[in-house]
């Protein structure tokens, strides 16, 4: 019956690009992925489709099922992501959880979030920071990068930075740009964007207080 959703969007607009069209669980709707890695959902019949979210209610809880399919998408793009190339601050112990970060050298509340990396290591938070400078690649942020990732101690140049010195210019092999590209294809507009082991992405700040509440609670 998945066949009828995908005829009926054809037939809308040939040109469409479908992924897959797989059967909800416990619900009367087909969830088409589309190209360009957005979601709609049909009746078994494709004569009716939403675009949005769609959501499991039980009790007590409400549940994105829509994000719980974006969160897989992230951590297949995340295997692209070239671990020697980002600059983590790893705690002493135990790491407890891992934390990626997609940030920018001159983003205001980027740095609000780095002045509290000590306690987040403390309690055994792994921070990884990508590059997305906002303003691109070639961009003065761009640069900025660049020399944080190819200063001699990259961990001290990105605290510097952070603080608002401008880090000593520096070039050398680098992914800052693939990076930067990457940031674009999970859909980041801007920083600091934050993305969990589960492939949870949060937009935006949060004090390391509520950053560790959620990962002690949903384990990642």
């Amino acid at each position: 019956m998945r066949h009828r959703p995908r005829m009926r969007l054809k037939a809308i607009n040939p040109t469409i690009q479908i992924e897959s069209v797989t059967a909800v669980e416990g619900a009367p709707f087909f969830e088409v992925t589309l190209g360009n890695g957005e979601r709609i959902y049909t009746n078994p019949e494709g004569t009716h489709f939403v675009a949005g979210d769609l959501y499991e209610i039980g009790v007590g809880m409400v549940r994105n099922l829509t994000d719980v399919g974006r969160r897989d998408d992230r951590q297949s793009l995340l295997q692209n992501l070239t671990q020697d190339g980002l600059v983590v601050f790893a705690p002493k112990g135990e790491v407890k959880h891992r934390l990626l970060v997609f940030t920018d050298i001159d983003c205001g509340f980027c740095r609000k979030l780095h002045a509290e990396i000590d306690q987040l290591l403390e309690n055994g938070v792994e921070v990884r920071y990508a590059a997305f400078p906002r303003a691109g690649v070639g961009s003065p942020s761009y640069d900025k990068y660049v020399s944080v990732v190819c200063a001699a101690d990259p961990l001290d140049a990105m605290t510097e930075a952070k603080l608002g010195n401008d880090p000593k210019p520096a070039s050398c092999e680098n992914s800052v740009a693939d990076q930067f590209k990457l940031g674009q294809q999970l859909g980041i507009t801007g920083t600091p964007t934050l993305i969990f082991e589960n492939g949870e992405m949060q937009p935006g700040y949060a004090p390391w207080p509520e950053l560790l509440k959620r990962m002690n609670q949903s384990g990642s």
